[in-house]
């Protein structure tokens, strides 16, 4: 098992890795003393694809458990569903001693953890994520909240699980869409932190899940040692956590354009960098042989959706509700090199819609 550790000022914890390790999670809740009852978190289809492996784990150690069943889908990452949640705690009669698992990808960990920050004023959770973008990024870090109609994440908080049990395993019945919505991720951490990474990922990604294992297990212990790394110089995203967003400003606005429904998360992500990789471009920032690895690079991980149904007033409507446009200034994170960037505070408006809108045209 490879251990990572999460090191904050207070409440630090471990990153587990190993192929099987779900077996283990009742033991692992018993070593943390989180009490003698968990509430699973999930959606219909990954409990019926783990459910039993996780039920078993918590039954040989004898720990008391119920679940709580929501939608699936970011479209459902919502207030309601989190209200949802919450009645349900109720109803089953969750106290502080009682522990929350989140079994699913990013969308049941972010609800999770926000139902974990806020119900009785914080209970203790486990993160247990199934997809690929969820283990190397989602379920590391703290991050939990929900979506508004006006942007992606506007309300949530800021709390740290009690361990995150990473089993690569659970990736071999993933979609092959959602997974590859993953490696977009991944190569944002190469293109970041980590040319070597950037490299694997390039060259082995059409070998995952199954033919390469290896490579995968050794790709996600990569992207969450940074993913660690940096939230462990920057809890709370004051400062050096903002290169994790690399792409993330015009992605997030891609996502909240099309309501959820037309992109995967990772998706809009890699429209997300290709776009941040063009600005670095005309700002001078980057060579522009190596930006065009980069965004041939990404466009080779899979292909991505056409843009052409969307509008740049949309996009821009949605990316100045997001959290990085502060002051009336966009804040962007530009890629200098591949393993390296810049968080550029001040990007011109006019620079940056003469871009999308070019890039919109490209589809049409």
């Amino acid at each position: 098992m490879k251990i990572i550790p999460v090191n904050l000022s207070k409440k630090g914890y471990q990153i587990q890795i190993e192929s099987g390790c779900i077996r283990g999670l009742g033991a692992l809740i018993r070593t943390l003393d989180l009490g003698p009852r968990v509430v699973v978190i999930s959606t219909r289809r990954i409990l019926r694809l783990h459910g039993c492996k996780l039920v078993q784990s918590l039954n040989q150690a004898n720990l008391e458990h119920d679940s709580i069943v929501i939608p699936d889908g970011e479209r459902h990452k919502t207030l309601s569903t989190l209200e949802f949640v919450y009645q349900k705690l109720s109803r089953l009669r969750a106290t502080r001693k009682t522990s929350l698992i989140a079994l699913g990808g990013g969308v049941v960990g972010d609800i999770a953890g926000f139902a974990a920050a806020s119900y009785l004023r914080g209970l203790p959770y486990v993160q247990v994520p199934t997809t690929l973008l969820a283990q190397i990024d989602s379920s590391i870090g703290g991050k939990t909240g929900v979506n508004l109609s006006s942007g992606k994440n506007l309300v949530g908080a800021f709390y740290q699980p009690k361990a995150v049990l990473i089993d690569p395993e659970l990736l071999a019945t993933l979609p092959q869409r959602e997974f590859n919505s993953g490696l977009y991720e991944a190569l944002k951490y190469g293109v970041i932190r980590d040319r070597g990474l950037y490299n694997l990922v390039v060259r082995q990604h059409n070998h995952f899940p199954n033919k390469n294992k290896v490579s995968l297990e050794k790709m996600i212990i990569r992207c969450a040692q940074i993913k660690a790394a940096i939230v462990s110089e920057d809890e709370r995203e004051d400062h050096s956590r903002v290169v994790l967003n690399f792409g993330h400003t015009l992605g997030h606005a891609i996502e909240a354009a099309t309501h959820y429904q037309q992109f995967t998360h990772g998706q809009a992500i890699g429209h997300g960098m290709i776009l941040a990789t063009r600005i670095s471009t005309c700002l001078g920032k980057i060579q522009a042989t190596e930006a065009a690895i980069i965004q041939q690079d990404v466009a080779r991980l899979s292909p991505l959706p056409s843009l052409g149904n969307l509008r740049w007033r949309s996009i821009y409507h949605h990316m100045r509700s997001d959290k990085k446009f502060i002051d009336h200034r966009l804040k962007f994170v530009l890629p200098c090199r591949i393993g390296a960037v810049e968080i550029f505070q001040d990007t011109p408006p006019q620079l940056v819609e003469n871009i999308v809108r070019a890039y919109l045209k490209s589809f049409s």
